[in-house]
């Protein structure tokens, strides 16, 4: 039977059990790790494989930071890769693209400078989030910089054959939104944008290697909701089926009291 463990944080990432049957230790290693680090910063409403409200994406894991003060909560979004996807070209064609595609980010990331400085309204109101970047220039109708993104957009979907990361960032599914990578696995230029970069290192925790660009949601209780759904679910299922897995990540009451870490099966 699950036990719960009471305590202020979480337990190491070292101490979880083995990863579910349909999982690679690889890509459970990187899930914890982000579950760690999404904690460490306040989000203390995790879960693994949650579907977004109203869409049809799942996403590996999904944390909620309550509201603090005068600002509102904040959802973020991690997605786990544990390889380079397989391309179905030269490796001559790929480096190619990928000359090209640090180039275009190189010109992306000045004209964003730029822009910020003649567009300060295109940030969220008031600079509530110092911590990330609050600058969205989608909001500003400049032909010259949508031009640009698409082509980078285009040029990541040949080498990675999906249009999932677009399409996320297209729909505001979240605040933030983050890869979560082994070390070295995907240079900055196959970042696509928007997104943040977390790079595992020793095995043992995540570096903040590309910051990811803030957006305003209306919608952060239903994630709230979905990810409470995807946590009490799991820890149901591996409680009255009694799995060894771990059931879920964190879903701790939000406050400023003891948190509970996630059920942890008896060994």
């Amino acid at each position: 039977m699950p036990r719960l463990l009471q305590t202020q944080g979480l337990p190491d990432p070292g101490s979880y059990i083995q990863a579910p049957q349909n999982e690679s230790a690889q890509h459970w290693l990187l899930k914890t790790l982000a579950l760690h680090w999404a904690y460490e910063r306040g989000f203390n409403c995790i879960s693994f494989e949650v579907r977004a409200p109203r869409s049809s994406f799942r996403v590996d894991i999904a944390a909620y930071r309550p509201a603090r003060q005068a600002n509102s909560p904040i959802i973020a979004l991690f997605e786990c890769k544990q390889s380079r996807p397989d391309l179905e070209r030269d490796s001559g064609q790929t480096m190619s693209i990928e000359n090209e595609l640090r180039s275009l980010q190189q010109r992306r990331e000045r004209l964003e400078k730029l822009l910020s400085i003649h567009y300060p309204t295109a940030r969220v109101a008031g600079g509530l989030f110092p911590e990330w970047d609050t600058f969205d220039p989608q909001q500003i109708c400049h032909t010259g910089y949508r031009r640009l993104t698409a082509r980078i957009v285009a040029l990541q979907r040949k080498l990675d054959g999906s249009r999932k990361f677009e399409r996320i960032i297209r729909y505001r599914l979240a605040n933030l939104h983050f890869l979560v990578t082994s070390n070295h696995l995907l240079p900055p230029e196959r970042i696509p944008p928007g997104w943040g970069l977390l790079e595992v290192v020793g095995d043992e925790r995540l570096e903040l290697r590309v910051l990811p660009r803030f957006f305003q949601i209306t919608n952060p209780q239903e994630w709230l909701e979905a990810i409470c759904k995807s946590a009490t679910r799991r820890w149901l299922r591996a409680w009255i089926t009694g799995q060894s897995e771990p059931v879920d990540a964190a879903c701790p009451a939000i406050h400023n009291g003891p948190a509970f870490a996630p059920p942890i099966a008896n060994h």
